[in-house]
């Protein structure tokens, strides 16, 4: 009865070892490997296309107040720009006055709730976006000209500030 059992395993091995290396199993692991390569780089694009940031975001924190369209945000954002043509430098000051509510605004339709900027902006997590520690030091800038009515301003100094600001903005997909 032995016999039959190391007959059967053997043949049972000699049947595997066989199709291990016949020409079906490997045409049947080329066919394994270029499926996975497909769903792997599949993956990747849909991470890297519907921004899964703003997503996870959404999702974390319940926001359901994103807008749908940007055009409104871009023609705020520009006519806050315009000011920049001015050489009147109290221009300038409410520019950045301006932009800095506007970019208070945006992180709470982000889904970064707090009740005045630095809440809002503690809550992005460090290095999450490259213009995050430039628009803290702009808005320092800001404070300091809400606080000091002789603060003065260079045309350069404002158009600076609001890059920083603009970058930041791109950064959230505001503009």
């Amino acid at each position: 009865m032995e016999d039959v059992f190391v007959t059967i395993w053997a043949a049972v091995q000699d049947g595997y070892f066989a199709f291990l290396h016949s020409r079906t199993f490997f045409v049947i692991k080329i066919f394994l490997v270029i499926y996975t390569t497909v769903l792997v780089v599949d993956v990747l694009l849909l991470a890297y296309l519907s921004d899964v940031r703003k997503q996870l975001r959404k999702l974390s924190r319940g926001v359901a107040n994103t807008k749908v369209s940007k055009k409104a945000d871009i023609r705020e954002w520009t006519s806050i720009m315009d000011r920049l043509n001015s050489k009147d430098e109290k221009q300038y000051r409410v520019a950045l006055l301006q932009a800095d509510q506007f970019v208070y605004k945006s992180l709470e339709t982000q889904g970064y709730n707090g009740t005045n900027f630095a809440e809002r902006i503690s809550q992005i997590p460090p290095n999450s976006y490259s213009a995050l520690e430039a628009a803290r030091d702009v808005h320092t800038l800001v404070t300091q000209i809400v606080r000091d009515n002789n603060f003065r301003i260079t045309k350069e100094q404002a158009q600076n500030a609001l890059g920083v600001y603009e970058k930041f903005l791109h950064n959230l997909d505001v503009l």
